[in-house]
């Protein structure tokens, strides 16, 4: 049981975000990105958080933007394994074909950002705060195949023994994790020439997590049509020590730490054009547990453990081209060096590349107050094939990502944004040998059994029969994830 409760645990410490931008970013913090994501060289106020460089070019004075957004995203992994026999199929309600699917919905009702600068003469300070990393809420009701299929699994154990003993299972199973990273963003930019602006600064980065689950209530039905408790089964069956493996399983641990990111930025007017780049450094991140209940048995979420969770560093360039004075159109690049970021068990070393994306925008001054925008994005993970990087609870797809929306000016120093952003993510299906490494899992479990000197003389017959049935079962199976994400933002821009 142990080991059943090992995926949950380990791919709840990535919950992926809910939210746009890189694995571990999220790029959308103004109602500006959602109506047009290609800012990196827009010369606004929140590019306080997009083009620091830029804020230099603003007029002198006092600017302010507060955004609130809300993502709701559902997350959904089609799962099947085994050839011949499919032990999904032994789940009670669960599809005859043996192919379940397991859903989870993450929720932010509520993502608040500001962003604030201050430009005299050549100079401009700046202030960017909201959730710029993290994964929102996400619970799974019903669990996940990676460890539903190791509940699965127990009828086939059983049958080896007899045959058609075991009809079906159930469990009770349920998942919640929270992943929120707040950032608050400082720093100067300074007109050099003209033409051209620099920006220093840095982001100071606080996370907060938590992790709640548990795997309870393993039972089966007989073909005599009794339902029991598995581990009761196996004691009347003499078999206590098999029994004690399945007991209830629960976990509620709280994980937070800090970090700082350094944030270089470069601004340069050319006619027409307005040319930017920033680089943000890796942030060195490390969560520390605080356990209020670990019968889980795994020593990462042991009270004091820390862990490795690293931000990577992103490169951004971008244009913005005034093709008529009512009419602009953008463009941008962002590259994120994600395998270059510690992950705890190294899990970046799975990756096959950084992640990237293109994003390109227009808006339109329609009349003197109103300015209508669009814009898209695209975003590439660097996951190859078959990729070990994902997990059916912690996993990121390439998408496209479209934005729309208006900027209304309700009086000369007061302009309203409301925007929505859709992401269309391409469904990835991930092969598997061994199903969640389902096979070495139950290996290494009744291999711990049988070097327990505890077994008598009936259990070790019982363990050299499943072992070897075992041995010859194909656990082949495969995921198939996709995603929804749509958000809805609301904001004002003051000039004070």
């Amino acid at each position: 049981m142990k080991r059943l409760f090992t995926a949950f645990c380990a791919a709840m410490l990535t919950t992926a975000p809910a939210f746009a931008g890189g694995y571990l970013t999220n790029t959308n913090q103004s109602v500006g990105f959602l109506r047009n994501p290609a800012r990196d060289a827009i010369i606004d106020v929140d590019g306080a958080y997009y083009n620091p460089a830029g804020l230099a070019f603003l007029p002198s004075g006092w600017h302010a933007s507060l955004t609130v957004q809300s993502a709701f995203q559902t997350r959904t992994a089609l799962s099947t394994f085994g050839t011949g026999v499919k032990p999904f199929a032994f789940g009670e309600g669960n599809r005859a074909d043996g192919t379940k699917k397991f859903k989870g919905e993450a929720q932010a009702p509520v993502i608040p950002s500001l962003q604030l600068t201050y430009v005299k003469n050549k100079w401009a300070f700046f202030l960017s705060m909201g959730i710029t990393g993290g994964g929102g809420k996400c619970v799974f009701d019903e669990g996940l195949g990676s460890f539903e299929s190791q509940v699965a699994m127990l009828p086939v154990m059983i049958n080896t023994l007899q045959p058609g003993s075991v009809t079906s299972y159930t469990s009770d199973s349920y998942m919640r994790g929270r992943q929120y990273y707040f950032g608050g963003q400082f720093g100067v930019s300074r007109k050099l020439t003209d033409n051209l602006s620099a920006s220093i600064g840095g982001r100071v980065v606080y996370a907060d997590c938590n992790y709640y689950g548990y795997v309870r209530n393993i039972q089966v039905t007989t073909a005599a049509g009794l339902t029991v408790p598995v581990g009761q089964l196996f004691t009347a069956q003499g078999m206590p020590h098999f029994a004690a493996i399945t007991a209830d399983r629960n976990l509620n641990c709280d994980q937070t730490g800090w970090g700082f990111t350094p944030i270089i930025g470069l601004d340069w007017k050319l006619g027409r054009w307005n040319l930017a780049a920033k680089y943000e450094f890796k942030t060195r991140l490390r969560l520390q547990n605080r356990s209020g209940e670990n019968t889980s048995g795994l020593a990462d979420y042991d009270d004091g453990k820390t862990l490795a969770a690293d931000i990577p560093a992103i490169l951004t360039v971008g244009a913005q081209y005034e093709a008529t004075p009512i009419w602009r159109v953008s463009a941008g690049f962002h590259y994120y060096f994600d395998k270059q970021a510690t992950q705890h068990n190294n899990r970046e070393r799975h990756l096959k590349s950084g992640g990237w994306e293109v994003l390109l925008g227009t808006e339109v001054d329609v009349t003197k107050r109103i300015t209508l925008s669009a814009g898209m994005q695209s975003t590439n993970y660097g996951l190859g094939d078959n990729s070990q990087f994902l997990s059916d609870i912690s996993f990121v797809t390439n998408s496209s990502s479209v934005g729309f929306g208006a900027k209304i000016k309700l009086r000369d120093n007061l302009r309203l944004n409301i925007a929505y952003f859709k992401t269309f993510y391409h469904p990835y299906t991930k092969e598997h040998n061994d199903y969640n490494g389902i096979k070495s899992t139950f290996g290494h479990m009744l291999g711990q059994l049988g070097t327990s000197g505890q077994l008598t003389p009936q259990e070790t017959a019982a363990l050299t029969a499943i072992q070897q049935n075992l041995g010859g079962f194909n656990t082949s199976g495969r995921d198939k994830f996709d995603r929804t994400n749509d958000v809805f933002g609301i904001g004002l821009d003051i000039d004070f």
